[in-house]
């Protein structure tokens, strides 16, 4: 049996992505669900390109729960650490462009985890530089909006002199 092949059993959610698809799919609205969880991801890339923390403030769900963990950080629960942690980033970048891969999006009734490959170039104070992260973003639906309330960066260790691949 192949992943997505049986649904999420106890997160009711459904593997929408790469050919997956859950056998007790809820389809309340799962084609407007789908397009505004991609658009509330892509907020928050837009708002991570444009170094505005007041952009990063809006895509996020302001409660004490969020998490966040960056690649090589500890894991930051809460708004006040997360969002500094934000402001820190920020300040040491001069232009940051994202380049995502195809994204793994599983949807439950309020809860959505989109799993996608960044492919990301940085200019800040020790130059350019290039790396590969596999993201989680996990969003919930509050108040009809999808929130962000875990970002969770891993860097893609690649074999020394190969090659980023999206695919």
């Amino acid at each position: 049996m192949r992943i997505g092949d049986a649904p999420a059993r106890g997160l009711g959610l459904e593997c929408v992505a790469a050919g997956w698809t859950g056998a007790t799919a809820h389809r309340f609205t799962m084609a407007t669900d789908e397009q505004e969880i991609l658009d509330a991801n892509r907020a928050f890339y837009d708002a991570f390109e444009s170094l505005e923390i007041e952009r990063m403030e809006k895509v996020w769900l302001s409660e004490p729960r969020i998490v966040c963990i960056h690649p090589g950080w500890r894991k930051l629960e809460g708004w006040g650490p997360v969002m500094t942690s934000w402001e820190r980033i920020f300040e040491n970048v001069f232009e940051m462009k994202f380049e995502l891969g195809p994204a793994n999006l599983f949807i439950g009734k309020d809860l959505a985890v989109v799993v996608v490959e960044e492919n990301l170039t940085q200019h800040g104070y020790d130059g350019k530089v290039s790396t590969q992260v596999l993201a989680t973003n996990v969003f919930e639906r509050v108040g009809g909006k999808w929130m962000m309330v875990l970002h969770h960066g891993s860097p893609v260790i690649a074999p020394e002199g190969s090659e980023p691949q999206l695919q």
